[in-house]
């Protein structure tokens, strides 16, 4: 709105009441009216960070103060308030808008920027009121001085002052902070406050300095503004009153200014957790999707192969159905892998346990990743000389390795290049772990860092944030689960990854695993073949008709008798009717009804000897913790080939 020139504007006022008369000027300065202004008490109006100031002006009943008013377009209107009591407890108000005072800055102006950009404005204002005068604001951390602003000083002046300790002799502002009172120094060489700052202040031309403190709203002192003369001299009392009004905007200002970096920096991480917050969300739902297709679909394959298997074995080996038999089972272990990978993806890929050393990990990669190198790519090795150990899938931990190779290769392009692949054992409480910090939950007291670093194209900090997303891909195609599958391995492994990436040098995965005590190594043993005892009798439980079907099949192939239950409750009561006739249960883990986890221990209930093996399109590992100490005689994870099937079951009933 457009304002009328600046004029006194006259209020009476009850106190702290509401509005008891105002004049036209001020009316036309804020554009409320009468009735609004008497309604609304008069503290209501006025901006929040002024509410100190303006209540010891109305208990002091002297003095000035400045002040922020609201107005109706929504700004504010910053103005000089001066009171005067009357005897019926009224007070008048006398109010304007003085351009004359470094306060004519609008706070909420002053303060939209840094609070270092905010000290520069409010001295050039004061030096440009006091033509020939230089300006300093110096703000106070930890005892020493902090360079606040002094844009006519020398740099080097400033950089002298810059973290001097304050003190109750240290020139004028050192003193005025440690005292929180006015310093006059109206003769800098002749004054002993300055003895150590003498030849600074002669060779900045500034002859004589007025220092005043300026505090918080509860007191504290943040620093001082000062006001250098170009000749001694000593201030008059409007020079006094200008210092004090300047010294009091200034606390303002870097009271707010404070207050605004420290909520945008609290707003800045809130953003930053919500995000964190959305991408976990977001990946555990993709997670339980993933997890989801690929249990389901493993059923599907199940099915698919044993068939295949079976019928492979009624064909002629070498006929060309035999050979179209052998590319079904090729493309359903292929299939199954891919579900291996979405289970992974999920944080549930850990297919089984054992324990691994590095280098003889890493000493097959090489060769497995030799075709998909460039020809200009060189791939290193930096590997460290002590044997290290990890708990975990052999093959799932190499394929996590060969990924980020394979990535590096594709991020050096046909440009020459490194790839190097290195691994150490580190200390739980090391720089390395924090550094994950704080996806980091690493228990173990060792560690082992694997990186894989290239010097290729880098990512940006968009590409970075997405790099872990399924089949999200900076190439032309994708390649599915790519990364995510990394992430979701290490995880399953109880490790953690991080990326480091800078455009145009290059990009470091790093991972972090529990290390493995290498003593008590696992001797290997040798599988004898179990005699086989004929016609032994099992209770096959799938609630997948098909499936089933096939199982029973195959086992009844193997010269084994079988029972066939199509969900949970129909198990229970056909063992309950001859339990001791029954060798084994092959049961599945996910049905409706009766899960296969009530199933499995209301049959125990019957009898606890009974032999159960465990089938479900989840991660066998996943299935052996679930059932940890309940004496389960396997696990199989779907997709499994025949033999797997019978050597289960037969080693359960030997």
């Amino acid at each position: 709105m457009d304002r009328p020139s600046d004029s006194p504007m006259i209020i009476r006022a009850a106190g702290r009441g509401g509005f008891l008369r105002v004049n036209a000027a001020f009316r036309a300065q804020v554009g409320f009216s009468d009735t609004e202004l008497a309604e609304t008490p008069f503290l209501d109006w006025i901006d929040p960070c002024d509410h100190p100031f303006v209540r010891d002006l109305l208990e002091s009943g002297q003095g000035c103060c400045h002040a922020n008013h609201r107005t109706r377009d929504g700004g504010w209107l910053l103005l000089t308030v001066r009171v005067a009591n009357q005897g019926d407890g009224a007070v008048v108000l006398g109010l304007s808008a003085d351009a004359t005072t470094p306060t004519d800055l609008d706070v909420a102006d002053v303060t939209a920027g840094t609070v270092q950009g905010t000290l520069d404005t409010i001295a050039r204002i004061v030096e440009e009121q006091n033509p020939g005068y230089k300006c300093s604001i110096l703000l106070v951390a930890n005892d020493r001085f902090v360079s606040g602003a002094g844009p006519s000083l020398p740099d080097d002046y400033n950089a002298a002052i810059d973290g001097y300790a304050i003190g109750p002799t240290v020139g004028s502002c050192g003193t005025a902070i440690y005292w929180n009172v006015p310093v006059i120094a109206e003769d800098i060489q002749a004054d002993p406050l300055w003895a150590p700052f003498a030849e600074l202040t002669k060779a900045a031309g500034v002859a004589a300095c007025w220092s005043h403190p300026f505090t918080s709203t509860n007191g504290a002192v943040l620093g001082a503004l000062a006001l250098y003369a170009p000749e001694p001299r000593a201030p008059t009392d409007e020079d006094l009153s200008r210092l004090k009004a300047a010294a009091r905007m200034t606390g303002l200002a870097v009271e707010r200014g404070r207050a605004e970096e420290a909520l945008r920096d609290k707003r800045k991480r809130e953003l930053e957790l919500e995000e964190q917050l959305r991408q976990a969300a977001k990946m555990e739902a993709l997670g339980v999707l993933a997890g989801g297709v690929a249990h389901d679909f493993n059923n599907v394959l199940a099915t698919v192969l044993a068939n295949a298997e079976l019928a492979l074995e009624f064909s002629q080996p070498d006929g060309e159905v035999a050979e179209m038999l052998r590319d079904i089972m090729v493309a359903s272990q292929r299939a199954g892998n891919f579900c291996k990978q979405m289970l992974a993806y999920a944080g549930r890929g850990t297919l089984g346990t054992s324990r691994i050393e590095i280098r003889a990990l890493l000493s097959e990669l090489s060769s497995l990743v030799q075709a998909a190198l460039p020809k200009k790519a060189y791939l290193e090795y930096s590997l460290q000389d002590e044997p290290m150990f990890v708990e975990g899938d052999e093959n799932q931990l190499l394929q996590v390795i060969m990924n980020l190779v394979t990535n590096a290769a594709e991020a050096l392009g046909d440009d020459e290049g490194r790839i190097v692949v290195s691994s150490e054992l580190v200390d739980h409480d090391a720089a390395a772990v924090g550094y994950f910090a704080p996806q980091a939950d690493l228990s173990s007291e060792h560690n082992v860092r694997l990186t894989v670093s290239d010097t290729g194209c880098g990512m940006d900090t968009e590409t970075i944030a997405r790099i872990f997303d399924p089949f999200f891909t900076t190439k032309f195609t994708g390649r599915g689960l790519g990364l995510a599958a990394v992430k979701g391995i290490v995880l399953a492994h109880g490790g953690v990854i991080q990326i480091d990436s800078t455009p145009g040098q290059g990009t470091t995965f790093t991972i972090l695993l529990p290390a493995a005590s290498n003593a008590g190594l696992d001797e290997p043993t040798i599988e004898l073949p179990q005699p086989v005892v004929s016609r032994q009798r099992v209770l096959v439980v799938d609630d997948e008709a098909q499936l089933r079907a096939i199982f029973c099949r195959r086992l009844i192939h193997a010269e084994f008798d079988v029972i066939a239950a199509a969900d949970g409750q129909e198990a229970i009561t056909i063992f309950r009717e001859d339990p001791d006739s029954i060798d084994c249960v092959l049961l599945d883990l996910n049905m409706p009804k009766r899960s296969g986890e009530e199933v499995f221990h209301e049959l125990r209930a019957v009898r606890t000897d009974v032999p159960i093996v465990v089938m479900s399109g989840f991660n066998q590992q996943e299935v052996l913790e679930r059932f940890k100490g309940a004496d389960l005689a396997g696990a199989l994870q779907k997709p499994f080939p025949s033999k797997d099937l019978i050597s289960t079951i037969r080693r359960a009933t030997a």
